[in-house]
């Protein structure tokens, strides 16, 4: 046959031009071949349309419209795709590799391919495709008994859902090539590894690269309220190292309606998501003790695990893609810590307490230090406020060297850092509020925390006492102050030059060991190298502005040279209460 377009000499049976994909005249019937005689009238024969003199002599043909029979070589899938040969064949699903009688373009990186010929970069990858040649490609078809099989990619495809990890189809239709109807999906061939045929364990980098290209490849499904509803290995291939989400047939757009339920759905792929690279990394279902992935990456998998509702797939792949970098690029991290405190100018007694405690974990010559820092400042006078403040920082201590230090220096899993600022901060307030109720007095102390691991810290508090983010060029205050003051220019009732000299300066409305049950503000912040974090008594920031504070840490020469030059401040100022300064430094 001639294309009457190009001239292009095509095959006797041919429906479109090999060459430029036009669509060829039909033949004459006693013009066609018999191989083409045989195959095109496979219908007329269900429908009982054949006779003697249309078909050449033949071995009759069972009845199809209830047999789910694969397709012949050479017969035409939407008058587009020639098959050419029948990879499987199954009960309810066949698969096809077909000649695609349109010319296309297919990325020479990925694999994927254009929808039109004149796209010049990847679907998926966003590679130049200039230099792929226009040819006719072959593609992978799946063929299922049942016309509803890839209705939701169908649905994904009409909405314009698209995503570089995501393998979607190139297009999904529905024929009756024997009568009933049956379900096509039409994909690139693509030289792919299924993640369920993967060695294990894989190695951490590429578990890490694979788990942010497929979290954020679900956070996108998540912001067009699109739920997998089934993640483990089937649903991930490898493409050139590269992972991709498909099998989508449990999919669903949650409609409208079910929004309030749609975070739970989110929260359980994002869960499974987290419990796959898990197993991918480590061979087990679960994080033990004995695990050797890098702490923050276990840190990073067992709050999604454990808390998934708390963790979007977006900030899933944020952390993990952290994570990599960090594993890329290792910096070694060293704290450098001062502190002191002082009884002040006015006061005989100090009842401020503080604790530093702090151990260097040093692995592959990487220094991962881990540290609980605490400033307590009590309050109730004598055999009250210095009882209460020491007694807090005690019960502190005991926990984190069995909790915290112990286990950072066996190279054990950290415990969960938020859950374990808040239980600790419960159980100096049950150890003073049980102090108080036998001694009968109004002992209590604040009480502000940072637990530290590396460059990250995350703060509790508690009253009054104070946390400052250090940095070159500012000071920031991190904790929120409970007290009277404090609320009074919240509701701009009064400035905060105001606060500083107002008379009820000092009540504060939330302190440890006043009530059995307590509130815990907590607190995240990263520290850069050169960095730190001041937590300090209200003796400090009630004598020394911000500014000033700030300025005296920039000239010191070392954190302790600047702690004792911050409680000298505060003394020249007046020194009218308790003075107590910790500063945790990243060198």
């Amino acid at each position: 046959m001639i294309c009457p377009n190009c001239g292009y000499q095509n095959l006797p049976d041919a429906h479109f031009c090999q060459q430029c994909g036009a669509e060829l005249p039909a033949l004459p019937e006693s013009e066609l071949p018999v191989s083409a005689m045989v195959t095109r009238p496979l219908s007329d024969v269900v429908a009982g349309r054949a006779d003697s003199d249309s078909l050449p002599v033949t071995e009759p043909l069972p009845d199809l419209k209830d047999l789910f029979e694969p397709l012949p070589v050479g017969a035409l899938i939407q008058k587009r795709y020639v098959v050419k040969a029948v990879e499987a064949s199954g009960e309810q699903v066949n698969i096809y590799r077909v000649e695609d009688l349109i010319p296309a373009r297919q990325c020479t990186h990925c694999g994927m391919v254009a929808s039109e010929p004149q796209q010049l970069a990847c679907p998926v990858c966003g590679r130049d495709m200039s230099k792929a040649p226009v040819k006719n490609l072959h593609y992978t078809v799946q063929e299922s008994a049942d016309p509803q099989a890839f209705s939701t990619e169908a649905q994904w495809l009409e909405m314009g859902v698209a995503y570089p990890g995501l393998i979607l189809p190139l297009v999904v239709f529905v024929e009756s090539p024997y009568g009933a109807a049956r379900s096509y999906r039409v994909e690139p061939e693509l030289s792919f590894i299924s993640a369920a045929k993967l060695p294990l364990p894989q190695e951490v980098n590429t578990v890490l690269t694979w788990g942010t290209a497929l979290a954020q490849a679900m956070s996108y499904l998540h912001q067009n309220r699109i739920a997998l509803r089934a993640v483990n290995l089937s649903h991930i291939v490898i493409v050139k190292k590269r992972a991709f989400w498909v099998n989508f047939n449990r999919a669903h757009l949650v409609p409208a309606e079910e929004q309030a339920t749609i975070g739970d759905v989110f929260a359980r792929d994002v869960q499974a998501l987290a419990s796959t690279l898990l197993y991918l990394a480590t061979g087990r279902q679960q994080l033990n003790a004995e695990e050797v992935l890098p702490q923050r990456m276990q840190d990073v998998l067992a709050r999604a695990i454990t808390r998934p509702q708390m963790v979007s797939a977006a900030l899933l792949a944020s952390q993990l893609n952290d994570v990599l970098q960090e594993l890329r690029h290792p910096q070694s991290i060293t704290l450098a810590v001062g502190y002191r405190s002082d009884v002040g100018q006015s006061r005989s007694l100090n009842e401020d307490s503080l604790l530093a405690l702090d151990v260097a974990r040093v692995y592959r010559s990487l220094n991962q230090p881990v540290g609980i820092f605490v400033v307590a400042d009590g309050m109730g006078g004598h055999q009250a406020g210095d009882v209460a403040s020491q007694m807090a920082c005690r019960t502190l201590a005991q926990m984190a060297t069995h909790e915290v230090l112990e286990p950072a220096t066996a190279g054990q899993p950290l415990p969960d850092v938020k859950a374990w600022l808040v239980h600790a901060t419960q159980a100096a307030n049950q150890a003073v509020h049980e102090h108080r109720e036998s001694m009968h007095n109004d002992m209590g102390t604040t009480l502000v925390m940072a637990f530290v691991v590396g460059d990250t810290a995350t703060v509790a508090n508690v009253g009054d006492s104070r946390c400052y983010h250090l940095s070159a060029d500012a000071i920031a205050q991190v904790t929120t102050d409970h007290s009277l003051v404090e609320r009074l220019v919240v509701a701009g009732q009064i400035t905060r030059e105001e606060a500083a000299h107002h008379p009820q300066k000092n009540v504060i409305y939330r302190v440890i060991g006043d009530k059995l049950s307590l509130d815990v503000d907590l607190f995240d912040r990263r520290l850069a190298a050169g960095e730190a974090l001041l937590l300090c008594s209200d003796g400090l920031s009630g004598m020394v502005s911000d500014r000033d504070i700030w300025t005296i840490w920039q000239d010191a020469a070392s954190p302790q040279e600047a702690c004792d030059r911050l409680i000298e401040a505060a003394n020249q100022a007046g020194g009218s209460d308790n003075i107590t300064a910790v500063i945790v430094q990243v060198a």
